[in-house]
């Protein structure tokens, strides 16, 4: 398996349920629609703006164009995205 993992920067005065609502309405139903998809998590910030993604897919194939398609919906900023093979899950 491989992931692609996404640093975004966050809306200021954005609230952690609003980004939820965000992810469950709008990201992660396209996410599920991929080829390849396996599973995503997305972490909140411990303190500051900056979010990160992991998006698991089947096959390096899959999750390089994953990759390539990566655009989060405005007004979050992304600041970086690659692709990683996963080592071990558990």
């Amino acid at each position: 398996m491989f992931a692609v993992v996404m640093r975004v920067e966050l809306p200021e005065g954005g609230t952690i349920e609003e980004g939820r609502r965000q992810l469950a309405a709008e990201v992660i139903p396209l996410l599920k629609k991929k080829p390849g998809f396996v599973s995503a998590y997305f972490l909140a910030p411990s303190s500051g703006r900056e979010g990160l993604s992991f998006v698991v897919c089947d096959s390096k194939q899959a999750a390089t164009a994953a990759a390539e398609n990566m655009q989060p919906p405005a007004p979050i900023k992304l600041l970086s995205v690659e692709v990683r093979e996963v080592a071990a899950s558990a």
